[in-house]
């Protein structure tokens, strides 16, 4: 197991920061509201270096489900604040927050599940 990390290069050591940097990007981008090309960059940047053939399908899957269901509780949380006023005076700012991270999000995994899907098309192609 050892030999296996050691065989690691740059390059895979990156991706899993670049992504975890993207995460954070996303939060600051939410409360600075001016960053969200860079969250596309390293989207870009986690498909190429980060993601093998090996991990396309289960990257692909789970990228895919965070668009849909980040969507899906995004207006799940819109609904209950215009239908249940209690929570919408108690928690006011909320829904814009949640509006923004989702977004900010979806700017990062979006170019990662794009470039991962060229990928595996590309390679589908060539078989």
């Amino acid at each position: 197991m050892a030999k296996k990390e050691e065989q690691k290069t740059l390059l895979q050591k990156i991706g899993p920061w670049a992504f975890l940097v993207g995460l954070l990007a996303a939060v600051l981008a939410t409360l600075f509201n001016q960053v969200w090309w860079v969250l596309g960059l390293i989207g870009v940047v986690v498909g190429l270096m980060n993601i093998t053939d090996k991990e396309t399908s289960s990257y692909l899957l789970a990228s895919l489900t965070f668009l849909i269901s980040a969507t899906a509780l995004q207006d799940t949380i819109v609904y209950l604040f215009e239908n249940v006023p209690l929570l919408a005076t108690m928690l006011k700012g909320v829904v814009p927050v949640v509006g923004l991270l989702k977004t900010n999000i979806t700017f990062m995994v979006a170019p990662g599940a794009a470039v991962v899907a060229l990928k595996a098309l590309f390679n589908l192609s060539r078989d």
